[in-house]
């Protein structure tokens, strides 16, 4: 809630900045960052800053008129949104517009912050560094170490001279040395809220609590003292969300905490010591629905709860689509006040049974008309005797089909003014089967056909189904583009023109971003994808390769016995050739010796 109660905020994990007005419940503005996707809000705050704006006057008593400079002081409030890049975005209410970025200031994902009503924001991420910023200059004023753990919560005291850090511990800063005061144990988890009050000049209190904790501790803030421990308790019957708390008259100090289960509990602390017995609280708030004779009781979580003037309660019930906002005046007399409201999304129900049950027109009769398109002519009374109104109705409906085939002889094909009506009325009716059936198609040339048909009324509508396309999965996302292709070619001229085509095309240009940001890491692991099953490819290709493939030598293993046979046939045969080799050698000795004495004969008998 704003300061003044006048504004609700939400922004949840779509990255939308949601802006309903506490009075009527009427959600005022919606804003979509730029890089809602790829860095989101991670924590958000309402903070007030202090602008100097001068007039002039004159005089009109003086015959001499001097003009006479006055400088007005106004309070100006926004939005500070902490991202998880480290950067805080402050959005101007009255503007409906971002004011400024701060910028180098974290390096990682921001996890609390807190405002000074000095015009001084603190911030804290995860990088461990606490920085205080100068909103009149946009610039980092002094940068601190927090310690080693995380820090989740801060605080500011009224005086604006010392800051609170809880981590699972909670330590007191003081803002001009940077020193630690004094530290605070007494939670096992990590803290997620922590809100200061002051009740006299020298008297203030800490209240914080723990994520998973069912309570919430006090700590009495007094520097002589130190005090390490808390100096009372507030139980609660479930884990805290948030929780809101105003000093009263007499030392009182009331809470009111939202708890996980959808209630709120009123406490009512005496400031007046330490306190043994844990409190209870004063008061459960709940709300339930409206229930009938064959209806059960309902209830209707509260998703925050803050303590305004005259004691009374701001509750925001309900859904983000269907979020109530109403003040309430808490009735002690009863330990449960249970309020009965009607439920916001059975009425829609409701309203949606009985526009059901509303009798359909005749179909013959209805007559559709719409701007741009061609053939939205009165229709004219056509003879009988024609072969057109004798078709049967199934084959006018796959005329009417966007996946008619244009190869099949029987059937008529589609045509762009056809398709381009189917898509107008389901832009204007916003029938999500109507328009599956229209934008759920593969064909480009069907896709240019159908946008070139289209009227200049129908692109902004066009442009925010598709949007929501692209934040699908990977077939809507691919058709989208097709789409989104056509569109840009064929009306460019008009889109440019369009006073609205920034925020329309604004989350597309995100979308895109976030994607281009992811695109090198999904390219090298499908890469590796490839590699893998490349190589498992082959291994599988290789082993049926080896099985099917013919053998080119095939040896076959004898017996022992036949070995056996063998090797005596062959001993035998190699005896068998050294004797014929030594009877030749003994021949040719004797032919050779007898050769010789007829040789010395013939001598002798030439001599005689």
């Amino acid at each position: 809630f704003s300061q003044d109660g006048q504004f609700f905020a939400f922004c949840g994990t779509d990255g939308k900045l949601r802006i309903w007005e506490t009075a009527t419940s009427r959600l005022k503005q919606e804003f979509v960052p730029n890089l809602h996707l790829s860095s989101p809000c991670s924590v958000l705050g309402w903070i007030t800053v202090s602008t100097q704006s001068t007039t002039t006057s004159t005089s009109p008593w003086k015959k001499r008129r001097k003009k006479s400079i006055t400088e007005n002081i106004e309070q100006k409030e926004f939005i500070a949104m902490g991202s998880t890049n480290g950067t805080i975005t402050l959005y101007d209410i009255s503007t409906s517009s971002i004011s400024d970025q701060l910028q180098n200031g974290h390096s990682s994902t921001i996890t609390a912050l807190t405002w000074s009503s000095n015009s001084t924001l603190f911030t804290v991420a995860e990088d461990k560094q606490i920085v205080e910023w100068n909103l009149y200059e946009k610039s980092v004023k002094c940068k601190w170490k927090s310690g080693k753990g995380k820090v989740t919560s801060l605080a500011v005291l009224p005086e604006g001279n010392s800051l609170l850090s809880g981590e699972r511990m909670i330590k007191w800063w003081d803002l001009e040395t940077k020193q630690i005061i004094g530290t605070f144990t007494g939670h096992a988890n990590q803290l997620n809220a922590l809100h200061c009050v002051k009740i006299s000049n020298e008297t203030s209190y800490l209240f914080s609590s723990g994520s998973g904790d069912d309570y919430l501790s006090v700590w009495s803030l007094n520097e002589a003292k130190k005090d390490k421990v808390s100096v009372a308790t507030l139980t609660l019957p479930d884990e805290a969300l948030s929780f809101s708390i105003k000093a009263v008259e007499d030392s009182q100090i009331l809470i009111l905490s939202v708890t996980r289960s959808g209630h709120a509990q009123f406490f009512k602390y005496q400031a007046n010591g330490t306190s043994s017995k844990p409190i209870k609280p004063s008061l459960n708030v709940l709300v339930a629905t409206d229930a009938g004779q064959k209806e059960s009781v309902q209830q209707i979580p509260i998703i925050k709860a803050e303590l305004i003037e005259d004691a009374k309660m701001m509750l925001a019930y309900g859904t983000i689509a269907g979020l109530s906002i109403e003040k309430v005046i808490p009735n002690f007399s009863d330990k449960i006040q249970c309020l009965i409201r009607t439920d916001l999304r059975k009425g829609k129900d409701k309203k949606e049974e009985i526009i059901t049950k509303v009798k359909m027109a005749d179909s013959q009769k209805v007559e559709y008309l719409a701007p741009g398109v061609e053939g939205a002519l009165p229709s004219v009374k056509r003879n009988k005797s024609g072969t057109g109104s004798q078709l049967p109705l199934k084959v006018r409906l796959e005329n009417l089909s966007l996946n008619a085939e244009t190869s099949t002889p029987d059937k008529t094909t589609s045509k762009g003014e056809n398709m381009a009506q189917l898509l107008i009325q389901g832009l204007h009716s916003e029938d999500a089967n109507l328009l599956a059936s229209v934008l759920y198609v593969k064909k480009e040339s069907v896709i240019k056909n159908t946008v070139a048909k289209l009227p200049v009324q129908a692109i902004i509508p066009l442009l925010k189904e598709l949007t929501k396309m692209l934040q699908g999965k990977t077939y809507p996302s691919k058709i989208a583009v097709l789409w989104l292709k056509a569109l840009v070619s064929t009306h460019a001229a008009q889109m440019i023109s369009h006073p609205n085509i920034g925020e329309a095309l604004a989350p597309i240009l995100s979308l895109i971003d976030a994607k281009q940001m992811l695109l090198t890491e999904v390219t090298r692991l499908k890469g590796r994808v490839e590699l893998v099953t490349g190589q498992i490819s082959q291994r599988i290709e290789k082993q049926e390769k080896d099985v099917t493939e013919e053998c080119l030598l095939v040896y076959q293993d004898q017996d022992s016995s036949e070995e056996d046979i063998d090797v005596g046939k062959v001993e035998l045969g190699s005896e068998s050739d050294d004797n014929w080799a030594e009877t030749s050698d003994r021949e040719q000795m004797q032919e050779d010796v007898e050769n010789g004495k007829s040789d010395d004969d013939a001598s002798l008998s030439s001599s005689n």
